[in-house]
C-alpha cells in the first residue's frame, strides 16, 4: 500500500515538473531571431559579427529534438507504473521504459551541458570595447553574454592551438568557459578577430 501510495505521489511530481519543463520549452521556442550584421546591445551599442559558427542551427535543432524526446519518454513513465501497479504490465517492460527514460535524461543533460558553452556568434561594438558572445541555452534558445574586450584571454595566452577541433573561450572575470571551433567556424573580419582573441 505504501509502495503504491510513494509511486502515485512520484507519478504526480513528474508530472509536474514535465509539465513546467514544457511551459518553459514553449516560451523559450517563441524566441525571435535578430539580424545577426549589425545588433543593438546595452545603451543601444552597435555590435558587428565577426565570427559565425554555421552550424549553430543544427545544434539548436538536435538540442529542441532531444527536449521532445526525453519529454516524450518521461510522459511515459507514469501510464507504464501505473498499468504494472494494476498488474496490466509486467515487471521488464516497465524496467524498460524507466531504462529508457533513464538514458534519455542522461544524454539531454550531455548534449545541453556540450551545446550551451559552443559559441555561434561573436561580435565587436562600433567602439571595439564591447564583445558580444552568442550561444545556446537549456531549451535551444540564443543567450547573448556581453563583456569588454580587455576581460577575454587571449588564444596565445590559454595555449589553445588553431587546428584543434575546439578552442577554450576564457575570461579573466570568470571561470566559466565557453567553445568555438576555428576549423569549422568562419572569421568574417580577421582585423575584429585578432582583436578580441589575440592571434593564434
Amino acid at each position: 500500500m505504501a509502495l503504491t501510495a510513494y509511486s502515485r505521489l512520484s507519478s504526480l511530481m513528474r508530472w509536474k515538473h514535465v509539465a513546467s519543463t514544457f511551459s518553459s520549452f514553449l516560451a523559450a521556442s517563441k524566441h525571435t531571431a535578430v539580424p545577426d550584421s549589425v545588433q543593438a546591445g546595452p545603451a543601444d551599442v552597435q555590435f558587428t559579427v565577426f565570427y559565425r559558427f554555421p552550424y549553430i542551427v543544427a545544434a539548436r535543432f538536435i538540442q529542441r529534438l532531444k527536449l521532445y524526446q526525453t519529454g516524450l519518454v518521461v510522459a511515459a513513465v507514469p501510464p507504464t507504473v501505473y498499468y504494472y501497479n494494476i498488474g496490466a504490465v509486467a515487471f521488464q517492460p516497465c524496467m524498460g521504459v524507466l531504462a529508457v527514460s533513464t538514458l534519455a535524461m542522461t544524454m539531454l543533460y550531455i548534449f545541453a551541458n556540450f551545446f550551451q558553452r559552443v559559441v555561434g556568434l561573436v561580435a565587436l561594438s562600433d567602439d571595439k570595447k564591447l564583445v558580444r558572445l552568442s550561444h545556446l541555452t537549456f531549451f535551444g534558445g540564443r543567450n547573448d553574454v556581453i563583456v569588454p574586450v580587455d576581460d577575454i584571454v587571449p588564444f596565445s595566452d590559454s595555449f589553445e592551438r588553431s587546428h584543434d577541433v575546439f578552442v577554450k573561450v576564457r575570461r579573466y572575470s570568470t571561470s566559466d568557459t565557453l567553445y568555438m571551433t576555428l576549423v569549422y567556424g568562419h572569421i568574417e573580419n580577421v582585423d575584429a578577430f585578432k582583436r578580441v582573441f589575440g592571434i593564434i
